[in-house]
């Protein structure tokens, strides 16, 4: 009997000890689990502070792009609007010259007619030489004066065209620096034209054609149209772009002059 009470004890003191271990185990992963999971908040309270600041910087862009992306509709609207009253002009004036011109032109001629009637009613010989001919020596006068009026008048356009003609050509004798590099800053799909980061401090010019490229890929062709201090607006040259590819703000533009 005393045999058998000292083995459960040996028993119940190996089970109880083998107990002890596997709840300092058991503790020891529990307590590790703890530990790996406070370290986890702590990471993702870092990746959420982090996330946070993100957040706010990137919504601080998008404010600051929302506004240069409004003012630049508002100034591509005001030079639209500026380049259309120009070109506008433009095409009154020639037409106002070619509606003088062709009224000088009749009144010249009729003017040239009635002095040849009045003429063969002066001639010697003719009758009643006298007859009408203060009338139409009044008349004669009249479109004289009409006809000096108008001529006025076509010289007044044919001057201010002169004068849009020559800024233009001012313009145009200025030269682009070879190899003259930017980038698109804004597409406008529905009127077909760009804006370049490029102006007339970097000595762009009207007419002037660049390329466009992204990367080292060929896109195709803009023509300066309006210039401004530091960008400009130009025109996608018709059929220079391939089909299913098309120009994008942040693609590059080059100045290559021919020949080059």
């Amino acid at each position: 009997m005393g045999k058998f009470l000292v083995i459960l004890a040996i028993l119940l003191t190996a089970i109880s000890a083998g107990l002890g271990y596997l709840n300092q185990v058991k503790f020891a992963q529990v307590k590790q689990r703890a530990v790996d999971a406070e370290t986890t908040v702590s990471q993702t309270k870092a990746q959420l502070t982090k996330a946070q600041g993100d957040l706010k910087t990137a919504s601080q862009n998008l404010a600051s792009t929302v506004t240069e992306k409004d003012q630049l509709t508002s100034r591509l609207s005001g030079v639209q609007t500026d380049l259309e009253k120009t070109k506008a002009q433009m095409a009154q004036l020639t037409n106002d010259r070619t509606s003088l011109e062709a009224q000088i032109s009749q009144l010249t001629a009729d003017l040239q007619a009635k002095a040849q009637e009045l003429e063969q009613k002066t001639t010697p010989g003719a009758a009643n030489p006298a007859e009408g001919g203060t009338d139409q020596q009044a008349q004669l006068a009249e479109q004289q004066t009409l006809i000096s009026k108008l001529q006025g008048d076509l010289d007044s356009t044919r001057f201010q065209l002169a004068t849009l003609q020559k800024e233009k050509e001012d313009r145009m004798q200025q030269k682009m620096r070879n190899g003259l590099s930017g980038r698109v800053l804004a597409v406008n799909p529905a009127w077909n034209f760009v804006v370049l980061s490029l102006g007339d401090k970097n000595g762009v010019v009207n007419n002037a054609e660049l390329l466009v490229k992204r990367g080292s890929q060929y896109i195709g062709k803009v023509r300066v149209t309006s210039v401004e201090p530091s960008t400009s607006i130009a025109d996608i040259v018709a059929n220079s772009v391939p089909q299913g590819t098309a120009i994008s703000p942040g693609d590059n533009v080059i100045y290559q002059s021919v020949g080059q």
